[in-house]
């Protein structure tokens, strides 16, 4: 009776092995999700459950999951917060997570139906976009045996000053969030993601309450450094333009092997921009735009476009129903100012002129070489009469700003001021008093002799004086801007500098040590 029992439970065991590998897909019902799978989702704080409602078919007393059972308000379900970035990003407490859940249509499906709905499979995805809602629900559900993406977000965009530093071999890119920049300066507009990483992100900046740079809401083209990055002859320089649209990737400092924080790019786009329509100077039509407006700078925001499907932009609603704009609130716009000092602003309206000794000798003689104490040259094109001196002197004085009122230019190195050698009559007598500097003291030097912004440097071996505007990229060179270089009023390039000053009464600024980088070409025509 035993051996008729043992048998006859071997023959059914056999008969159900025998009717499975007979079934069409064996592979795909070892894989098959069923009623009361658990879920996991990395933003949940415990283990979800899946509810079958979709059907009444049954597999081993179990029903199956089908694309049917996406429903927010039955079929997945958890307990707890959700604890989905979007809201921390929105200053905003995690709220439970069944208030919160919107889900996609199930994505790779099975091939097997029951009642007319494909099953769910281990490879099946779906995709919750956490929001609130009237219906009881949960999101992103990642289940234990089945793959869920993340919907895919552009959190926050901001702008930061950027620096690579190198130390002991080991590279770094640091980026510090800044509220705004100098015109001409270089700045990166960081884009924080999820779930976008190696997608193309499309970029524009756009002028904010008030007509400045461009009318409002309107993009404003700059120079993108990716295009100055790709030039490999230095004579290409010039050829760079601004462009109004930009395009990046998220993600693309993280593969870059020689960054030593290169993961922490993972999920950000970094977009670096020069603040300027020209690689080679400042747009002075841009500041002169700046200088018109009251407040004396442009309030910019950000503009994000991602052509991939179910993003969800936190930014804010720029009319066209997305929010997809960034930085655009009240205390939160870029500015974007002009840093240069006003005398410099003198010096290129002079250089916009195009004063040059063949044109302008009468502006030469009649108004730069006027500011002169004790010796007004009378020419403008002999080595006696050379004006680059004279120059920066009336720059300076033409804002109320206190200058070395007597031509030569190595007096400009000295912060004591410059009494020229004469004859005068004491006690009876014509004595000769020497070239000599004494009180009072008219300038400042900067820290260390440091190279700064709009600074005075004597270059030349002493023998020409300029104003600093920018250096270029190695650092080997500053552009000086000033009078009588190559016979006009023109920014040329010098290796060479003696000293740095700044009027007595101008109040030195720590980022006037930052100079802005000016991409061009150095030859002999553009180095003096």
């Amino acid at each position: 009776m035993a051996t008729q029992q043992h048998n006859a439970r071997l023959n059914q065991k056999r008969a159900e092995r025998e009717k499975k590998d007979s079934e069409d897909s064996p592979s795909e019902k070892r894989e098959v999700v069923m009623h009361g799978a658990k879920l996991k989702c990395e933003y949940a704080q415990q283990l979800g459950e899946l509810k079958v409602t979709s059907n009444e078919l049954m597999l081993q007393d179990k029903l199956w999951a089908t694309q049917g059972d996406g429903n927010n308000m039955v079929n997945l379900q958890f307990k707890g917060t959700c604890g989905h970035p979007k809201w921390p990003a929105q200053n905003m407490q995690p709220p439970p997570c069944m208030s919160v859940i919107k889900l996609s249509p199930w994505e790779n499906l099975g091939t097997s139906i029951v009642q007319e709905q494909k099953v769910l499979v281990k490879e099946s995805t779906i995709t919750c976009n956490p929001d609130f809602n009237t219906a009881v629900a949960s999101p992103i559900p990642n289940v234990e045996s089945i793959a869920i993406k993340a919907a895919p977000l552009i959190i926050n965009a901001y702008f930061a000053k950027f620096n690579l530093t190198t130390a002991r071999n080991v590279t770094t890119l640091d980026l510090t969030k800044v509220e705004e920049r100098g015109l001409s300066y270089g700045v990166a507009l960081v884009i924080e993601t999820v779930g976008l990483e190696g997608k193309k992100l499309k970029v524009k900046i756009k002028s904010g309450v008030r007509k400045v740079l461009s009318d409002v809401d309107a993009a404003i083209s700059f120079i993108d450094l990716k295009d100055i990055d790709a030039v490999t002859n230095p004579a290409n320089y010039k050829n760079v333009t601004a462009k109004e649209e930009f395009e990046v990737e998220v993600g693309k400092l993280a593969s870059d092997a020689s960054l030593s924080n290169k993961d922490s790019f993972k999920d950000k786009a970094v977009l670096k921009l020069m603040l300027n329509q020209k690689p080679d100077n400042l747009s002075f039509d841009l500041a002169k735009l700046i200088a018109n407006d009251t407040s004396k700078e442009a309030l910019v925001y950000v503009e994000i476009n991602c052509s991939e499907p179910d993003v969800e932009y936190m930014g804010i609603d720029n009319g066209s129903g997305t929010k997809n704009a960034f930085l655009k609130e009240e205390g939160k716009y870029f500015k974007i100012k002009n840093k240069e000092q006003v005398w410099l602003t003198t010096a290129r309206g002079e250089m916009e002129k195009g004063v040059t000794e063949a044109t302008h000798c009468n502006t030469i003689i009649n108004d730069y070489h006027q500011v002169n104490r004790e010796h007004k040259p009378s020419g403008c094109a002999t080595i006696t009469n050379a004006w680059c001196a004279s120059f920066i002197g009336w720059c300076l004085t033409q804002n109320n700003f206190s200058a070395q009122c007597d031509p030569g230019a190595y007096t400009y190195g000295h912060i004591n001021t410059r009494y020229r050698n004469k004859r005068v009559v004491r006690d009876g007598k014509t004595v000769t008093l020497p070239d000599h500097f004494d009180d009072p003291v008219w300038a400042k030097n900067t820290d260390a002799n440091k190279l700064a912004l709009g600074s005075i440097c004597v270059v030349n071996n002493r023998k020409h004086v300029t104003f600093a505007v920018a250096k270029n990229k190695e650092g080997t060179h500053l552009f000086g801007l000033g009078g009588n270089q190559g016979d006009a009023v023109k920014i040329s390039a010098y290796s060479a500098r003696v000293s740095s000053v700044y009027p007595i009464e101008y109040t030195i600024n720590e980022e006037d040590y930052e100079l802005p980088i000016y991409y061009r070409e150095l030859t002999s025509e553009s180095v003096t």
